[in-house]
């Protein structure tokens, strides 16, 4: 019997949609539903669906180790799913009861490149009602940057680009023909409306050889760049001039002696109220302005943004305070970046950053999206903003063609945030030292959930829940990793095959793929119509073995933790028939329209500048401490944290200058993702495993020529977190070896800003040259990491 049956691949972020061929119960083939919003291209990830589900090597049966941690044969003898979770719901229990609920913690895999997107809000919701603050997720290492930096400047994170509709399209570390095909065909479809495409990239990859400009930063170096373009752009004059005036907080004043935001009551003690303070040039005088109320441009066109002025503070004695406007701030932080100085520190010649600026002016719509190639470094946060400052410049955001704010469908949310009390949430691992970080949301960095294991710092670990993590290859440490995972009291492990992590568990829990259970999805990215559908995924083939959803395993232990009525009854059906709900929709309405329902979605522009529904006057504005976007961050500055973007050398940098071992690590490394497998997955699979089948290390050809490193040589490369073997690919690549490392410089002459402003040589950006190619490079095609 065959059957083609609808629904969307859940493997990565992309959420392309499928039609899945099935014969005689066996998955045999899947390809693009070109009827889907996001059906118009599959990568070979999807394809292999069928190697994926009836794979051999699956684990289909839930197991108990009788060996200890550590062995070679964790001794894996089957058990009944009832032993399992009940032993598991057990230590979840006692260790709650004696230690409390921290020191549970939950290792959670990306949504975005794993099949855990049908899953994490229920999960999310099982770990802040079982009372636990300790999240690990690899945020430090995907996310931060684009989901929640980026709410420092814009209140929110980084929007959906709309790259068919605009005008120029930046990709900054990210590389969609790899990661995200459903972005790749927008962009294709953007080009050939004659977007131009402008690429931030250490690598000549396929998108780079497309590019109109193509900036090759050395890794780590890319908030030098941000900023040498912020002062470009404020130089030419090129942003957007009413959207800074009216939609930003570049006029609001800041006190010079304490770094706040100049407040009315600071200067009228008697007032009653204490908005924040600009000052107008027309009637050179102070004057307070609301967050929440828009003034008309007329107005704010006469607001000072540029240098220092006095201003009297109230008090016993009054007090003279030199104020700046904080466009003024932005501006004075990134004036040493000229272009000479910004070549020497990233590579970047000043051609390229000159016709990248005007790529990405007033006047044209904007769309761009950054991921790892920020994210993986040590100033992450400053670096994303920078390039969110330098985005605020062009006035794009939430415009179509630029990066689009779209609200809806307007399901009920079940993640559980806010069930955590402030209290236990300040417990979460890292929360002294990173109170606005990711700690704040209860998601930990996995060193400092590995210290808490084997040192008990701040408290003792004993538990650890995983949900596909595989700790010892996607993060940094694999040595301190197996310690951790080798000393945890118990440790349960959710998972399709048994990975290194696994082999360290107690139990294991098998769980099955996408295929052999329904999924459901409120919106998909990229376009108003994708953005509108909900659609319930069916399931294509039955469960193999007693593989079981991550679902299905969080709502039993629920059940047995005592959070029954939490999830509701144990009945997942009943769950979503409650996020239906707001929608008008219901499980069987959607089981009866299998390729998805279009609701209702917000997806006008500038939605910032509409009206509250309460009449008052007052705007949405942005979600942000001045409802502005925000040049200048009080916020990070009353947490120690730079107000303005700040460019740090990346971590491997200061490590090697402070402890003198440059001979040692001479070499910049940096990470690529493949497009064959997705972080560590998939290499079981022949037919992707035949593609690539060996770790390889793409190297420049002048240093493989020092090396005397030949193509197809097996290379060991180290770092001060350890070694590996990959097999070396230098032919792809035309990179430079020698350059210096990135280090302080005198700012560059001023008057290099003028030096550069004819009009570039568009070619020479976009070919690689002497002139284009950065620092030694050696990035890896897998996810090893080089720096904390």
């Amino acid at each position: 019997m065959t059957a083609e049956i609808a629904g969307y691949c859940a493997l990565c972020r992309s959420r392309c949609g499928t039609l899945n061929r099935v014969d005689n119960g066996q998955l045999v083939s899947v390809r693009p539903d070109l009827s889907h919003p996001t059906g118009k291209a599959m990568c070979m990830k999807g394809r292999a669906a069928p190697e994926l589900v009836h794979s051999p090597y699956r684990q289909l049966y839930p197991m108990r180790r009788t060996t200890p941690k550590g062995s070679a044969d964790p001794g894996w003898v089957r058990i009944t799913w009832e032993e399992a979770l009940t032993e598991t719901a057990e230590k979840l229990a006692r260790a709650k009861a004696e230690s409390g609920a921290e020191s549970v913690a939950f290792s959670v895999t990306t949504p975005s490149g794993t099949p855990l997107s049908d899953s994490i809000d229920w999960i999310e919701r099982f770990i802040r009602h079982f009372g636990s603050p300790n999240s690990c997720s690899g945020t430090e290492i995907c996310n931060w940057h684009k989901d929640f930096a980026h709410a420092f400047t814009f209140g929110s994170g980084m929007p959906s680009a709309d790259y068919a509709n605009a005008d120029t399209i930046l990709l900054w570390g990210h590389n969609p023909s790899n990661t995200w095909l459903a972005q790749a065909n927008a962009i294709a479809n953007g080009r050939d409306k004659g977007a131009k495409l402008v690429v931030v990239d250490p690598r000549p990859t396929a998108l780079v050889k497309q590019a109109d400009v193509w900036l090759p930063v050395r890794p780590g170096t890319d908030g030098a760049l941000a900023l040498g373009l912020v002062r470009l752009m404020l130089l030419e004059g090129v942003y957007y001039n009413q959207f800074l005036r009216t939609w930003t907080n570049a006029p609001l004043l800041v006190r010079q002696d304490t770094g706040l935001f100049l407040r009315e009551q600071m200067l009228w003690p008697d007032a009653s109220l204490n908005r924040y303070v600009v000052w107008d040039e027309k009637h050179n005088m102070p004057f307070p302005i609301e967050g929440d109320r828009v003034l008309p441009f007329e107005q704010s066109a006469t607001l000072r943004l540029r240098g220092d002025v006095d201003v009297i503070v109230a008090g016993k004695a009054p007090t003279r305070v030199v104020c700046t406007p904080a466009l003024e701030l932005l501006a004075r932080a990134a004036a040493p970046y000229g272009p000479g100085h910004v070549e020497h520190i990233t590579g970047v010649a000043p051609a390229c950053l000159t016709a990248a600026s005007k790529l990405m002016g007033a006047g044209r719509r904007i769309a761009y999206h950054a991921w790892t190639g920020i994210s993986q470094h040590s100033n992450s946060t400053q670096t994303e903003r920078a390039v969110a400052s330098l985005y605020a410049l062009s006035g794009s955001y939430d415009l179509v063609g630029g990066n689009r704010v779209r609200r809806g469908p307007f399901y009920r949310p079940v993640d559980g945030l806010g069930a955590l009390s402030p209290s236990q949430l300040s417990k979460a691992l890292g929360a002294d030292k990173r109170p606005i970080g990711p700690p704040a949301m209860g998601w930990v960095t996995a060193r400092d959930m590995y210290l808490a294991v084997t040192e008990a710092k701040p408290y003792p670990i004993r538990v650890l829940v995983a949900f596909g993590t595989n700790l010892p290859l996607s993060q940094a440490d694999s040595a301190l990793a197996e310690e951790a995972l080798k000393r945890l009291e118990f440790y349960a492990h959710c998972d399709l095959f048994e990975t290194p992590a696994a082999r360290f568990a107690d139990i294991f829990l098998p769980v099955n793929t996408p295929w052999e259970h329904e999924g459901i999805r409120f919106g998909f990215e990229i376009s108003d119509e994708a953005a509108s559908l909900v659609q319930l995924r069916q399931r294509v083939v039955e469960p193999r073995g007693e593989s079981r959803a991550d679902n299905d395993v969080v709502f039993d232990l629920a059940c047995r933790l005592g959070m029954k009525d939490e999830f509701f009854g144990g009945n997942l059906e009943a769950g979503w028939n409650y996020m239906l709900e707001p929608l008008g929709l219901s499980l069987a309405d959607l089981r009866a329209n299998p390729r998805g329902i279009k609701c209702e979605i917000d997806s006008q522009e500038r939605k910032y500048q509409l009206p509250h529904h309460d009449g008052s006057g007052r705007i949405r504005g942005f979600d942000t401490e001045t409802r502005r976007v925000e040049l200048y961050s009080e916020l990070l500055h009353r947490n120690g944290q730079p107000a303005v973007p700040t460019f740090y050398l990346p971590a491997e940098d200061e490590f090697i200058r402070r402890n003198g071992t440059a001979k040692r690590f001479p070499l910049v490394l940096s990470s690529a993702k493949s497009g064959y497998y997705c972080h560590s997955q998939h290499r079981g699979l022949v037919s992707l495993r035949r593609r690539a089948p060996e770790p390889i290390a793409e190297i420049g050809q002048g240093l493989a020529r020092n090396r005397g490193i030949h193509e197809g040589d097996w290379i060991q490369i180290s770092t001060r977190n350890g070694a590996a073997r990959f097999v070396a690919r230098s032919g792809r690549i035309r990179l430079v070896a020698g350059l210096p490392r990135a280090r302080p410089h005198p700012p560059s002459d001023p008057r290099a800003g003028k030096q550069q402003r004819e009009q570039p040589d568009l070619g020479r950006c976009r070919r690689s040259g002497e002139r284009l190619d950065p620092a030694p490079l050696v990035p890896l095609q897998h996810r090893a990491r080089s720096a904390d």
